[in-house]
């Protein structure tokens, strides 16, 4: 059984990398070797991967034997990504609401004071 889990495992990271090299070509060919045009391909391949997150999750899920367990690792990555961003937009309420949020109540309250 673990012989069995081990070789499942090696084929999930034989697939992924294989994935992934193949990305990585197909990005080669399309755009010049300037960092920064590539950090924006990467940008937008991400943001791509993240508003369509779902339905890839679906598709993964939907191929026999290995899917479901794949869609289920993409799902808790999912889960966790989406609780780190709600985590990261609270964080920023705080710093917010603690820091312009009292600059902008201050020069409302100075405004008035040399206005009135």
């Amino acid at each position: 059984m673990l012989e069995l889990i081990g070789d499942v495992w090696n084929l999930v990271v034989t697939l992924l990398l294989s994935c992934w090299n193949i990305l990585e070509s197909v990005v080669g060919l399309v755009i010049i070797d300037d960092p920064f045009w590539r950090g924006v391909e990467c940008t937008i391949i991400v943001l791509l991967l993240w508003r369509n997150r779902k339905s890839i999750i679906q598709t993964v899920d939907s191929i026999p034997l290995l899917g479901g367990l794949l869609a289920r690792c993409l799902f808790v990555a999912d889960e966790l990504a989406e609780t780190v961003l709600d985590a990261a937009l609270g964080l920023w309420e705080l710093v917010r609401s603690n820091t312009w949020d009292r600059l902008v109540k201050l020069v409302k309250k100075t405004d008035d004071n040399l206005r009135g």
